[in-house]
This record gives structure tokens, sequence and C-alpha cells, in this order.
């Protein structure tokens, strides 16, 4: 049969009316089967998407900015909590910031009389019980006082055994060991968080205690450093310091001379 009888062939089928409704239920039903899977396929689709997107939602919390905040306020716990922990170094000193002995402090002593050494330079330190030991007048209780009440108590007690003796004395401070002048913690993204001490000089800037501290970690963001201080009242004050300023524009005054029990905080760069 060629293409021409084929075409010609088809309608004079559809025509004949013992065929045509076979043919055309046929046709109806093929009609129906293809729109219920094509209908049944979409809807696999999208509950698929939907399940994909409930997984989502179970395993990232939503929105992110909960998640942020309750890290800001994890955050803040802790930093509170070490400020609390730091300003407990401010009962080591009198109102005026001069320091007060304690355990583990190191001092230089000698005793003069006339032109003579009596007692040759030494070195004492504070022991746990608060307390020193020196040649000829033994135990000498010194916890919370001042290097001068101390002079003076080594005054009267040398002054037993000589006359007018010219007490001479002043804190000794050894690397990694106590500082009479106080201490800082260094927190965030350092190399190394924990306590740095403060010279004798008294001028250790907010720079300084991270370059102690082994200097930046990864991350950090220097323009937006905080320190915490401790005020009278218990309250503590947040001040910000930008080093990014200081190192760029020479901003040198942004980089702030720290306190005994001051906490620097360097945060973490978030983009």
């Amino acid at each position: 049969m060629s293409a021409l009888e084929k075409k010609r062939f088809l309608p004079q089928v559809l025509l004949r009316s013992d065929w045509a409704p076979p043919l055309l239920a046929a046709m109806l039903l093929l009609g129906m089967t293809g729109c219920a899977l094509f209908s049944s396929a979409k809807r696999q689709g999208a509950g698929e998407a939907e399940s994909l997107e409930s997984a989502l939602s179970g395993m990232i919390p939503l929105p992110f900015e909960d998640g942020m905040a309750n890290d800001a306020n994890r955050e803040m716990a802790a930093l509170d909590e070490a400020s609390r922990i730091a300003a407990a170094d401010l009962t080591h000193f009198t109102e005026s910031g001069d320091p007060l002995l304690r355990s583990g402090l190191v001092m230089a002593l000698s005793v003069r009389v006339g032109d003579k050494l009596e007692v040759q330079p030494m070195r004492v330190q504070v022991m746990d019980q608060g307390v020193i030991l020196l040649p000829m007048i033994g135990t000498v209780v010194c916890d919370g006082l001042t290097l001068t009440q101390l002079k003076s108590v080594l005054e009267d007690r040398y002054g037993a055994f000589y006359r007018s003796p010219e007490i001479s004395l002043s804190f000794l401070y050894e690397e990694g060991g106590v500082s009479p002048w106080g201490r800082v913690l260094v927190q965030g993204r350092v190399m190394r968080e924990g306590w740095v001490n403060i010279p004798a000089t008294r001028d250790l800037s907010v720079s300084s205690a991270i370059q102690m501290s082994g200097g930046y970690n990864t991350s950090a963001k220097k323009s937006d450093i905080a320190v915490h201080r401790r005020q009278a009242d218990g309250t503590t004050q947040r001040i910000p310091v930008d080093l990014e300023r200081v190192g760029k524009r020479g901003e040198i005054e942004r980089d702030i001379s720290l306190r005994p029990g001051d906490v620097i905080y360097v945060p973490e760069s978030k983009y």
C-alpha cells in the first residue's frame, strides 16, 4: 500500500460505523492515562522538593540571625565572667594604685648602717602565708602592705640591732613571675590566650599585650577589638579599640594603655 493510499485508508476506517466506537474509546483511554501519569510525576517531584526543604530546615537553624545572636550572648557571658575574674586583681592595689604585697611577689632588700652594709643585697619572696624570712629578725608578716609600710616595719625590727638602719627595698620583677603592677587577660583570636603581666613602666598597650600573646590568629578582626574594664560600682565598661586604623593611619592614640584587671577581646571576622 502506497503512502497516498494509507492517508486515504485512515479516514475511511474512522468513518466506518462498526470500527469508530472502539477506536475512539481506545484513544480517549490512552489520553487519560497519559494525563494521569504526568500529574502523578508532577506531584511526586513537588513532594520530593518539600521533603528536601523540610530536611534542610531541620539541619540548618533558621533564621541564621538567631544562631549568631546566641553565639554573641554566650561570648558576652564568657567575657563578663573573665572580667569578673580579672577584676579580682584590683584588690591588690590601693585606691591610689600602689601595689599591695601578696604571695609570689619578689623584692630586693639590703640594710645599711652608715657606710656599712649590714645586710647584703638579697632576693626576698613573699611566701604563701604572706610572710617573708629575713636575716636576724626572722619572720615578718607583710601580706596587704605597701612597700612603704613594709619598709617602716623593717626599720623598727632592725632598729633593735642597729642605730638608724637604712632599708633599701624595691620590687624585683622576674619574667614569668607575679607582676606587682598587675596583669591583663587577652582572649579571642590571638595565638595564646591568657594572662599578660604589666611591666614596671606601666605602659602596656593593647597592641603590646596582643604581641606578647603571640600576635593575631587567623581571621582576627583588628578593627573591632574591645577592652572590658571593671568599674568601682561593679559594672563593666566596654572600650572599642581600632588597631586597623592605628596600623594604617598611625593613630597611635587609639592604642590605649591598659590597667590591671582589663580583659582584651579580639573578635573573629565573620566575612
